[in-house]
């Protein structure tokens, strides 16, 4: 029988799928590998969700808001804009789709900086449209000018950086909004444990689009909500392109929760980025190194007890860490990544729990 993927479409066909983190069956587990956050999210959240389930779920067989509007409506009042500039959606990466599918074709080529989130070049493949890949330099930096000529119709900046966690400065993202003259889409899924946004450069930049999501500092991964601030001539028609009905009625109840309430929210990521300080510095003492990280997670280069560093011995360390039953990320495919690992920030136990393990990495080991 000839293989039915003849009927696919031959872009679909040499295309590999998005290769997320591990996500291990069992108990035991200490996970620092998909940047989640280590703590619920606000207990209004899980109050509201069981509201909304009440009299045996009766609501559940209602469809939700189809534009989600009472959600877009507490999002721009947060941000201080109006409703007509937000869009909610199934994560970020529903509304990253959307932004791919609405301004990237054969003809209107993507771009993207190296290394950074994975996830885009494989949305570009599925439009068809050729990418525009900019090198990160050693310190994970970018080349503005190369950004600003590099003739894509859509450009994605992730701010902080994934996966050094390395953060740009507002004043060096409105200088290549100035000059770049397609669609500059700031994915901005870890910046609430920075020091700067690019938020507010929608109003000033007419192609500024910001992309925002619950699953980090809310700690809402599993329920899947992220949302985009742009001009209103463009969220309409990222709406003329989404799915109906793209948040499903508990997602929705649970960020309006969510965003009500901030003092939770501003403790937990407080939490997250003293955590994440001090196991910088706890690397540090080691004598590793690891970029200045504003997100969840640290770019840790380890040196083993020889003093040697590179692809193997990150490997080794990864395997060592995996038969302990703790999770990191290995990106081996990146000259920037390959000596290194992802290490999500976990509660202080967690991380203790990882340095204890770092510490039996480096014994030597014991003679036969």
């Amino acid at each position: 029988m000839p293989s039915l993927t003849r009927f696919a479409n031959a872009n679909v066909r040499a295309m590999h799928a998005y290769t997320p983190g591990e996500q291990p069956s069992g108990e035991g587990w200490v996970k620092l590998n998909t940047n989640e956050n280590p703590y619920p999210p606000s207990p209004q959240v899980i109050e509201a969700i069981q509201r909304e389930l009440a009299n045996g779920g009766a609501r559940l067989r209602l469809y939700p808001n189809p534009t989600s509007r009472p959600l877009r409506a507490a999002l721009a009042q947060m941000h201080g804009v109006p409703a007509e500039w937000v869009i909610a959606g199934n994560g970020s990466d529903d509304l990253l789709n959307l932004l791919m599918r609405v301004f990237a074709g054969p003809k209107k080529p993507a771009g993207m900086t190296v290394p950074s989130y994975s996830l885009y070049p494989v949305l570009a493949r599925l439009q068809n449209a050729p990418l525009r890949e900019i090198p990160l330099d050693r310190s994970f930096q970018f080349d503005t000018d190369r950004v600003a000529a590099c003739r894509a119709n859509i450009f994605f900046l992730t701010s902080p950086n994934a996966p050094s966690g390395v953060g740009y400065p507002t004043a060096q993202i409105a200088a290549v909004a100035r000059r770049f003259r397609g669609m500059l889409v700031v994915d901005e899924a870890y910046v609430p444990f920075a020091d700067e946004d690019a938020a507010g450069l929608v109003a000033k930049f007419p192609r500024v689009v910001v992309a925002r999501s619950f699953s980090k500092a809310y700690g809402m991964a599993g329920v899947r909500v992220g949302y985009v601030l742009a001009r209103p001539e463009i969220i309409s028609l990222l709406d003329r392109a989404r799915d109906s009905y793209n948040l499903d009625r508990l997602s929705q109840t649970a960020a309006l929760a969510a965003v009500s309430d901030r003092a939770y929210y501003q403790r937990t990521i407080q939490q997250v980025v003293r955590t994440r300080d001090a196991f910088l510095a706890d690397i540090r003492r080691l004598g590793w190194s690891a970029p200045p990280s504003q997100a969840n997670f640290v770019l840790v280069e380890p040196v083993n007890a020889a003093g040697r560093r590179g692809a193997a011995v990150a490997r080794d360390l990864f395997a060592f860490l995996t038969q302990r039953r703790i999770l990191v990320r290995y990106f081996g495919n990146h000259p920037l990544t390959r000596a290194a690992l992802r290490v999500s920030i976990g509660t202080d136990t967690d991380m203790a729990l990882l340095l204890n393990a770092f510490q039996s990495w480096l014994q030597p080991a014991t003679p036969r």
